[in-house]
């Protein structure tokens, strides 16, 4: 005998299938990842050569990819934590917006660090400063959302392994700890402030979630 599974879990949270939340997400880290491409400029070349041009807006190319890679890296990750939610509540959709909001933001700091990034003084410290202020803030979302998960785990898929994936919690949610120890260094060098959010980024690269008990019985084959 199929037992049917209720469509309220025990606690009243209401549920709602994650189809939408997740193309909603698509569309606008798709979005964001395009814009980043708007900082590259083809320069305009007197006497000079055309490569000492190109050259000389490397801080350009620098900033988006890393930008490129952070925001491409998030989605994976952010595929991957939907990938284990069967369900989604009002409030994993709230924090998923706030997320969201934070993404799109990218491309403006991205723009930000180009054109300051090798400016003297204060203003390239700054800029990178709320570029890795702005990482910082993804990251708490991003932890906070696979938190909400695990603290109510009839919103999983029933082959997660809720207990390894709380084990793994650490592992998953280190990078907000760097992100706030690189907002320090961009006061002291931006140019290595970016090297190290692109290094974070490299480090998500990685799987850092769980391995589920068994596979999805709908999922394909790796």
């Amino acid at each position: 005998m199929t037992s049917v599974e209720p469509s309220t879990p025990s606690n009243g949270l209401s549920r709602s299938e994650t189809v939408r939340l997740e193309a909603l997400s698509d569309g606008v880290i798709a979005v964001a990842i395009t814009l980043l491409v708007l900082d590259l400029k083809v320069p305009h070349v007197g006497d000079e050569s055309l490569w000492t041009a190109l050259a000389a807006q490397w801080p350009s190319y620098a900033a988006y990819v890393t930008s490129f890679l952070v925001i491409g890296i998030l989605w994976i990750n952010h595929h991957s934590i939907f990938r284990q939610i069967r369900y989604a509540t009002r409030g994993l959709m709230l924090i998923n917006l706030v997320l969201l909001m934070l993404i799109v933001a990218v491309p403006f700091a991205t723009s930000l660090v180009a054109d300051y990034l090798t400016e003297p003084g204060f203003n390239a410290n700054l800029a990178m400063a709320m570029y890795s202020a702005l990482a910082l803030s993804i990251s708490v979302a991003m932890v906070v959302l696979w938190g909400y998960s695990l603290r109510h785990p009839e919103l999983l898929e029933p082959y997660v392994d809720v207990a390894e994936a709380r084990r793994s919690f650490p592992r998953f949610s280190i990078g907000s700890s760097v992100y706030a120890v690189l907002i320090v260094v961009s006061f002291i060098s931006a140019v290595a402030a970016l090297a190290g959010n692109f290094v974070v980024a490299l480090y998500y690269a990685f799987e850092h979630l769980p391995k589920t008990r068994a596979a999805s019985p709908d999922s394909p084959s790796n």
